[in-house]
């Protein structure tokens, strides 16, 4: 009886200690910038100057290149140093990179996460741009 109970308690330890804990993902919060606009994130200033290119593919379209969203923005630090930045998000013509970073410190990093609305195929063209901003800390 006690090699039983003894060897239960080891099979139910052992279960307990074989579940493995599964990573929380923290979700990305992202800050809008409407196009036209600046948002202050800290002591950054960041505006949505303008769409440069739009290829992405509609979303209810197969395409054979998915496409890729460039823009300009403007960035500036205190109030101070300001400069201009082109963002390129999506795919990449040979020789190029993504360039989704916007600023970064010490400590944390400014990002473009994604650009809204995603066009469709019904789309006329009029879009009101919304640029996606998250901070990530180092």
């Amino acid at each position: 009886m006690k090699k039983i109970l003894l060897l239960s308690a080891f099979l139910l330890t052992s279960l307990l200690n074989a579940q493995t804990e599964t990573p929380v993902e923290v979700p990305t919060i992202a800050v809008k910038v409407p196009l036209g606009e600046t948002v202050h994130i800290g002591d950054i200033s960041i505006t949505f100057r303008e769409v440069l290119e739009d290829s992405r593919c509609p979303k209810d379209v197969n395409c054979i290149w998915a496409g890729r969203i460039r823009l300009q923005i403007g960035v500036a630090v205190d109030q101070k140093t300001a400069f201009l930045k082109e963002l390129l998000l999506g795919a990449t013509k040979p020789g190029e990179v993504e360039v989704t970073e916007i600023y970064s410190t010490n400590t944390s990093v400014l990002e473009a996460v994604a650009v809204q609305p995603y066009p469709a195929s019904e789309d006329n063209g009029d879009r009101a741009y919304v640029l996606l901003v998250s901070e990530k800390m180092h």
